[in-house]
């Protein structure tokens, strides 16, 4: 312990706060990582891990950004899950009730742009969320382009993960954030080791 790396933790810390005001999150589920990519890639692996089996569904659509397709594929292989895809109207924008006919009582996962990286398309989900965790469905979104275009509040759209990147902010790159509910990340098993948790 020094001056300058309490002052940094200081730092550091308010910093956690500020993101958590941003999009309306309890501070204790802001998790700072090194973009979306890698924010994903955290609830694939250690949730994934703690909640997916043989037969279990992973549901995408056909919008999402490679970093929200890849670590599901990867997830499905490690547990003998299914990764699944709805259908698309012919505008290319989600068919709602594609999405719905595809979420099935094997579905643990939704894994859903907020908007789309190439189209740019908005997803509807004020009224995705509520029909998938009326089924008991985990929500992640993926807001890495929806986060510099609409105002996020995770507790209005009842997400139960949401990840973006500070450089789609005009941040700086190689900073992400993965925002959480405290209750569902306590379930979940480390993601890697070492640092704080010689406690615990």
């Amino acid at each position: 312990l020094y001056a300058l790396s309490e002052e940094s933790t200081l730092l550091f810390e308010k910093a956690r706060e500020r993101v958590a005001r941003f999009i309306n999150a309890d501070e204790r589920g802001v998790i700072f990582t090194s973009g979306t990519t890698e924010s994903i890639n955290i609830v694939a692996s250690s949730w994934g891990a703690a909640n997916l089996g043989q037969g279990d569904e992973i549901l995408l659509t056909p919008l999402e950004h490679h970093a929200n397709i890849v670590p599901w594929q990867q997830a499905a292989q490690r547990t003998g899950a299914k990764v699944v895809f709805c259908g698309l109207n012919e505008d290319f924008t989600l068919d709602a009730q594609s999405l719905k006919q595809a979420m099935s009582g094997r579905t643990k996962l939704l894994a859903i742009t907020q908007m789309s990286n190439v189209l740019g398309i908005a997803t509807a989900l004020a009224d995705i969320i509520p029909y998938a965790k009326q089924r008991g469905v985990t929500v992640l979104v993926d807001g890495a382009q929806g986060v510099s275009h609409q105002p996020v509040d995770v507790v209005d759209l009842g997400c139960d993960f949401y990840a973006f990147s500070g450089h789609k902010l005009y941040g700086p790159t190689g900073v992400g954030i993965l925002y959480g509910r405290a209750e569902l990340l306590r379930t979940m098993p480390p993601y890697q080791g070492g640092g704080d948790m010689i406690h615990s």
